[in-house]
């Protein structure tokens, strides 16, 4: 074959890529222009993205839908759960940094003590905090990590009469919540002389045995991070993982960080005003599609052995099998036989980002609606699209 055949070859082989992919682009965009018109998300974004490159990313409906704001890939929002993975790179940043052990008993690094009052001499260690293993259960005062920035509307008058109580008497919980310092917060329920303590904070089972997942063990697990790094934890997180990979539009929210292009929360349908989290271990973390697919595309490659914000010895513990299958988190990662990340959801948001075990392909799904009716069923049926897709 000359070299003018070659060329013309590999044009006419480039074109029919480049028409496919269009075509599968554009069959993409359909489906899920149809899933938002026939659903009551106001709006939501989503990425297909390898190693290497984001291969489909748009967003649909609206940021804002009073005032009419597209919902885009540059429209940010709080993650929900899926910040427990930034909180398990954290930990084994920290690690190779040798400013703590996964394997350290808890009580090492704070300035308190927290044992389960039914194994005192059985110690927690930081490795059972983040495979939710710990026995630290969350108990009825978590709902006071949410600090609103403005009182709640009483939307819950327009709801049905089934759940307008049930509404409203969380809406006024979360309206009397108050900000506190986050050792005080986790004092409060874990410290025999917190105001909130109880044994029933903890689990009869002894520490390391048995799986129950548990947001309180994570934002101790930050609190740790911070203590062992003399940084704030929010701090920590934006040296030594969002400036590497150059997220400038992502962040905890807060009096003194402000961040653009914020969408409004949707929950039961109505619009709710900001809030933040007295916390940061366990949820708060805000971003868009385009900062969190470089994000997943860096931890992608550490589990293809690559090196990059961390070592490829570090991707390779915190991404492995847990030691049970009865054991469903690692370092605070989702990990099961075909995928690897996480999902979440808090008042207005519900999220998922996962990559394929044995693929090279992952998912992010952004939606800035809950509680609304069939949602979860949109949202699976959006992920199920892309996962057709990229196949």
């Amino acid at each position: 074959m000359n070299i003018k055949t070659l060329i013309s070859f590999t044009l006419i082989f480039l074109g029919v890529y480049s028409l496919q992919s269009q075509q599968q682009t554009d069959s993409i965009t359909k489906e899920l222009n149809r899933i938002q018109e026939n659903s009551n998300l106001v709006g939501f974004a989503v990425a297909i993205v390898n190693k290497d490159s984001i291969v489909y990313s748009k967003g649909f409906g609206y940021s804002n839908k009073e005032q009419q704001i597209p919902y885009t890939t540059k429209t940010v929002q709080p993650i929900a759960s899926i910040s427990k993975t930034l909180l398990g790179m954290a930990l084994m940043k920290a690690h190779e940094m040798e400013i703590l052990d996964l394997d350290d008993k808890i009580n090492d690094h704070l300035p308190f003590t927290i044992q389960n009052p039914f194994y005192p001499n059985k110690p927690i260690t930081i490795r059972q905090l983040a495979d939710h293993t710990s026995s630290i259960l969350d108990t009825e005062h978590y709902n006071k990590i949410y600090i609103f920035k403005d009182k709640i509307p009483p939307f819950h008058e327009n709801l049905p009469q089934k759940t307008k109580q049930e509404v409203q008497k969380e809406v006024d919980l979360l309206n009397g919540n108050q900000m506190m310092s986050a050792s005080n917060f986790i004092k409060n329920q874990y410290c025999t002389d917190g105001k909130w303590y109880s044994s029933n904070s903890f689990s009869n089972t002894v520490p390391g045995s048995t799986y129950k997942y548990s947001n309180m063990g994570a934002n101790i697990a930050a609190y740790i991070i911070a203590q062992a790094s003399g940084m704030e934890y929010t701090e920590f997180l934006q040296e030594h993982i969002l400036n590497p990979l150059q997220m400038e539009s992502s962040g905890w929210a807060s009096e003194t960080h402000q961040l653009e292009n914020v969408s409004t929360l949707y929950w039961y349908g109505y619009p709710i005003p900001a809030y933040e989290f007295i916390t940061y271990g366990d949820g708060g973390f805000m971003t868009n599609i385009e900062d969190f697919s470089q994000y997943l595309m860096a931890v992608m490659k550490g589990n293809n052995g690559e090196s990059n914000i961390l070592k490829a010895s570090s991707y390779k513990e915190m991404l492995s099998q847990p030691a049970s299958k009865e054991f469903k988190k690692n370092v605070f990662w989702t990990i099961d036989d075909e995928k690897i990340g996480h999902s979440g959801n808090d008042p207005g948001i519900i999220s998922h980002a996962y990559f394929l075990r044995e693929g090279s392909h992952g998912i992010i799904v952004f939606v800035n609606t809950s509680e609304v009716e069939n949602d979860m069923i949109s949202v699976r049926d959006i992920y199920r699209t892309l996962l057709k897709h990229m196949r």
